[in-house]
């Protein structure tokens, strides 16, 4: 979607996109004219935050490593045993909640170059056979405030993290020879999600966004693709995609009813619960945030602590419960989400 909201009329990258999807240019066009994101006119905008959010999203591009902290880091690595436990340890001391690796499967690398103008179309050339993926946690009561102005400045807080930490390990894989590309916010040459399901971080819910251990939908996600030789994860089951059957707490409280309280479809070859994307890009703009009510009422998403984690570890392990825990967590957050003020 940000892709296509890219487009400008008229130039010759929103005419040749059109040429080869003329059936998405008038709702495109259609959600092109309302408000954008971050600026004054939409529902929840507040100068002082979302001004605070447009400055991180616009600081990301100007992230500069320091080249002693990665010759530090560097040298961090080469002393110990196992590189790719100390490349764990190396995340979580710069921010991350946890990371994992995997192969680099093609399926998940983007086909073009489609963000910006300037480079439009070009095709995207991933040799890489790793890819570290990590993940930066949400604050927990930030995103209580959704659909709030707190939400995005969370985002984007969590979006320059993310960046920050990609940027200094690919710096760090080349110190040590080997070749590195970092994958963050705007310049993502691979889908993420599936990535970080390969590289043990996760499921996939019903709202299409990666579930993780101890933090639900409250992450973020961030890449290195390298051809160092790592240890690779194995995919995990948090007992999320049983829970979401029975629990649609996402869908019944999404604002523009982009998801599905029905079972899952194909989607694209997969088989998954689908997102009405148009949908759920136009109440970003009626908004004026990115929205993270699927997020925060995601009962995965509940504080990380000794109560929530033993109703996790019941989940995983007696999926026989799950209507049961879909009941008690509606008793006590409610079934329906109401906009938090504090």
């Amino acid at each position: 979607m940000f892709a296509r909201m890219a487009r400008k009329t008229g130039t010759p990258a929103y005419n040749d996109y059109y040429s080869t999807h003329p059936h998405l240019q008038k709702k495109d066009d259609q959600l092109r004219s309302l408000t954008p994101l971050l600026k004054n006119g939409s529902k929840y905008y507040d100068a002082i935050i979302t001004g605070e959010a447009r400055r991180l999203f616009d600081e990301i591009d100007k992230i500069r490593v320091d080249d002693g902290l990665v010759e530090k880091y560097a040298n961090y690595l080469k002393a110990k045993k196992s590189i790719s436990n100390a490349i764990k340890e190396l995340i979580i001391e710069l921010g991350g909640v946890a990371a994992g690796f995997t192969e680099l499967d093609q399926e998940f690398v983007y086909s073009h170059k489609g963000r910006f103008d300037s480079d439009y179309g070009t095709r995207i050339q991933l040799q890489h056979h790793y890819v570290i993926v990590f993940l930066v946690e949400m604050d927990y009561r930030n995103m209580q405030a959704a659909p709030k102005a707190r939400t995005i400045f969370e985002s984007a807080r969590q979006y320059y993290n993310a960046a920050l930490i990609s940027k200094i390990m690919e710096k760090i894989m080349r110190r040590l020879g080997f070749d590195a590309k970092a994958h963050y916010d705007a310049h993502y040459d691979l889908i993420l999600p599936p990535l970080a399901i390969k590289a043990g971080l996760g499921e996939l819910g019903r709202n299409n966004i990666l579930i993780a251990d101890k933090y639900g939908s409250r992450v973020r996600i961030g890449a290195i693709s390298t051809d160092m030789p790592l240890e690779c994860d194995k995919p995990i089951s948090l007992g999320a995609d049983k829970f979401c059957v029975v629990c649609k707490k996402c869908s019944d409280n999404c604002p523009s009813r982009a998801l599905t309280s029905n079972g899952k479809s194909v989607v694209n070859g997969v088989q998954k619960w689908p997102t009405n994307v148009e949908k759920c890009y136009a109440i970003w703009r009626k908004y004026g945030t990115d929205c993270g009510i699927c997020m925060a009422t995601c009962p995965f998403s509940h504080k990380n602590n000794l109560l929530h984690n033993t109703i996790r570890f019941i989940v995983k392990h007696f999926p026989l419960f799950n209507r049961l825990m879909v009941y008690l967590d509606d008793l006590i957050y409610g079934r329906k989400w109401t906009i938090n003020d504090q």
